[in-house]
């Protein structure tokens, strides 16, 4: 129990030192306009027959206060099978903005264009890493939904007399999941 708590007391003195010294070490508060350029990947989808994709996205606004971030921005979601171009409204949290490494939260909610149009929204949860300058960059573990689309697949078999036959089949596939990405901001 004693060891319990003095390593509570000692995990929370290296905190609150380390909050007094991210006032001295000249950190770039975030005011006013920002923009970010993000990369990012979607992994593990939860369709099982959907595959890795990329985003590519940029996103501008303004810092409301030191934490507080709201812009819009258009993204570009694709892999062999589609292009997704997302369409949003972002919001960001910084949990300790004078710190070089801040607990960073972010929400986008949107649609999403391609031959139909659907919902988009996107939660990430990260780490900010600031500069002394006017730059940081996030490594954010992300969370996307996207309402279903519909697709046409074609769908082939052979009889027993050795004849091949298809047909065109419509299925919805939803290329939500969970993915990494990295955020350069300005």
């Amino acid at each position: 129990m004693k060891k319990t708590f003095l390593t509570i007391v000692m995990a929370l003195f290296t905190i609150v030192s380390f909050a007094q010294n991210d006032e001295v070490t000249g950190v770039r508060i975030p005011t006013g306009y920002q923009g970010f350029v993000e990369i990012g990947n979607t992994l593990f989808h939860f369709d099982k027959n959907m595959q890795t994709t990329i985003q590519l996205s940029t996103t501008h606004g303004a810092n409301f206060n030191e934490q507080l971030y709201a812009g819009a921005g258009v993204a570009f979601e694709m892999n062999k099978d589609y292009l997704l171009v997302p369409i949003y409204v972002n919001f960001r949290y910084l949990f300790m903005s004078r710190s070089i490494a801040s607990p960073v939260l972010s929400m986008r909610i949107g649609s999403y264009f391609n031959k139909q149009i659907g919902g988009y929204a996107d939660l990430a949860v990260g780490v900010r890493f600031a500069s002394k300058r006017d730059f940081a960059v996030s490594m954010l573990l992300t969370g996307s939904y996207f309402s279903n689309i519909t697709r046409t697949f074609r769908e082939e078999w052979e009889d027993p007399y050795g004849y091949y036959h298809y047909e065109l089949v419509e299925r919805h596939i939803s290329p939500s999941g969970l993915g990494l990405r990295v955020s350069i901001e300005w």
